[in-house]
């Protein structure tokens, strides 16, 4: 501080005599300070005292322990969503999670719709209503099967009656049988007579668009189902009517299926070597001799000719 003193008293230092070579003034130079003396000690304030080296406490140099911080949640209890973590809103407090349940109402199957023809359904005391359940009991007689039986229904041509043959047969099996039974259109005819969706069938099912529990959908009847063709016209191979009926047999006791006409015979023995028994549908009158080669055929191709329905329009 002493020197601070000084300084701030005399802060102008010793002045230099000024030498010059030639006198410019006579007048004498006074108070221009010209430099400081060359050697002469600067003065300096210094604060604090000579500089001390301090040594740190022993007690400070030890670090006290500190207790281990421990994350919020551990790695794994819960996961930050990218939208949190994009945000930046992440609570890292745990909180409750409560849950409620809304039901969803299951679609209603809507059943098909059975065509007035079908008198074994509509007029089962018909004399008609009869007629099919003597039919259907001689045919399942020559079977003497008691694992359910797939029956194949073909016409000898077109519009001859088997789509309403099969569908009376069919609803005389559930109906007076008891029996679950399955209707199969390969030929596409009776979807639209039962209202049935085009775009729901076999097809599809193939196409791998429609799962089969899907394509096959109830009729009016209890324990009687229907698989139709779909959109599209198949001609499904050996394999897959193996598949497609090992399915349905393990379902229903009775199948129909509703094949093509007799002049369509590589499809029609194809059907027919996969079911247990093929009945060729002509009108009342037509000659048997007409279904002789066509019996030859399929029994050729391995299927088995059942015998004959002889259809009459009253």
């Amino acid at each position: 501080m002493g020197r601070m003193l000084d300084t701030l008293k005399f802060g102008e230092g010793r002045r230099a005599p000024l030498t010059m070579d030639k006198p410019v003034d006579a007048t004498p130079v006074q108070d221009c300070v010209v430099d400081w003396e060359i050697g002469a000690e600067v003065p300096f304030v210094e604060v604090g005292g000579p500089g001390k080296k301090v040594e740190l406490s022993p007690g400070l140099q030890v670090h006290p322990p500190q207790p281990a911080s421990r994350p919020p949640h551990l790695p794994g209890e819960i996961k930050i969503p990218a939208a949190a973590k994009s945000t930046g809103v992440y609570l890292t407090e745990p909180r409750p999670l409560t849950a409620a349940f809304e039901p969803w109402p299951a679609p209603a199957p809507a059943l098909l719709t059975i065509p007035s023809d079908v008198v074994a359904c509509h007029q089962p005391d018909h004399p008609a209503s009869k007629q099919y359940a003597d039919l259907l009991g001689a045919m399942l007689e020559s079977l003497k099967a008691n694992t359910p039986v797939a029956l194949l229904l073909s016409g000898l041509r077109p519009n001859v009656g088997t789509g309403t043959v099969l569908l009376n047969l069919a609803a005389t099996a559930a109906l007076r049988q008891k029996s679950r039974v399955a209707v199969v259109d390969l030929r596409g005819s009776l979807a639209e007579r039962l209202s049935c969706p085009a775009s729901s069938g076999l097809a599809e099912v193939l196409a791998g668009t429609l799962a089969l529990d899907q394509a096959i959908m109830p009729m009016g009847i209890p324990s009687l189902n229907f698989l139709g063709r779909g959109k599209s016209a198949i001609t499904p191979g050996k394999e897959v009517l193996a598949w497609i009926l090992g399915c349905l047999r393990a379902r229903h006791d009775v199948i129909f299926v509703h094949g093509p006409t007799a002049d369509a015979m590589p499809l029609l023995g194809a059907c027919a070597s996969q079911l247990d028994a093929a009945y060729l549908v002509l009108p009342h009158g037509e000659p048997a001799a007409a279904s002789h080669g066509i019996a030859g055929a399929i029994n050729g191709m391995g299927g088995r000719l059942g015998g004959l329905i002889h259809t009459h329009f009253e």
